[in-house]
């Protein structure tokens, strides 16, 4: 009955964990180090185009703030293009090709004397 019991007890815990098991591999925190407030994030598969884009915000991020963003199970793939709006700036900067699953958290830098994008994926 003892191990019985054990048994019960070690099923209820893993069943109680399942659900942070369950997260989408993709769901990442998105961290703005780029200088600028975004009014814009999209992501979009590299195969859809750069035309086809759902703003992930509710509202601005601030700059050294960051954004939860998951996915669910209508979207597909690993890769994933990356796109933001600056609040103050008609201007529309792009990271392609990031592999989502290999991170949970992704910090957007960007440089705008050479216009280049970089992140540091954590």
């Amino acid at each position: 009955m003892k191990h019985f019991l054990s048994g019960l007890i070690a099923i209820a815990l893993s069943i109680a964990a399942a659900p942070s098991l369950a997260a989408d591999a993709r769901n990442v925190t998105v961290v703005t180090e780029t200088g600028y407030a975004i009014k814009f994030l999209g992501f979009n598969a590299p195969d859809d185009g750069l035309d086809e884009w759902e703003n992930e915000l509710d509202k601005v991020l601030q700059n050294q703030a960051s954004t939860y963003v998951e996915f669910d199970d209508d979207d597909e793939g690993c890769v994933w293009n990356i796109r933001v709006d600056w609040k103050n700036h008609d201007e529309s900067v792009l990271w392609k090709n990031v592999n989502l699953c290999k991170l949970t958290a992704l910090r957007l830098r960007y440089d705008p004397g050479t216009k280049t994008t970089s992140f540091l994926a954590e």
